[in-house]
């Protein structure tokens, strides 16, 4: 944030010089309070994202497999107890 730009500009408005300094201090402790996402902040977490729903993918998928093995293997051992 370019305070002496915003200073200057107050000042071209008609803002006393106590008031721009005021306004500019509040400003620049505000700024520097927040954290914006930057562009490569939401590639990041886009990045994230798609990791873990592969990886959520992957276990849904192995959960899926392991499921079917055991009904299977249920299926064919009370065939084998019913004869």
């Amino acid at each position: 944030m370019d305070t002496h730009l915003m200073f200057s500009v107050l000042r071209k408005a008609g803002f006393s010089e106590t008031h721009s300094e005021a306004i500019t201090s509040v400003m620049r402790e505000a700024g520097s309070s927040c954290e914006f996402a930057t562009k490569n902040d939401l590639q990041d977490i886009r990045y994230e994202m798609k990791c873990l729903e592969h990886r959520l993918t992957n276990k849904v998928g192995a959960i899926v497999i392991g499921t079917a093995t055991v009904m299977m293997f249920v299926d064919k051992y009370l065939l084998f107890l019913e004869k």
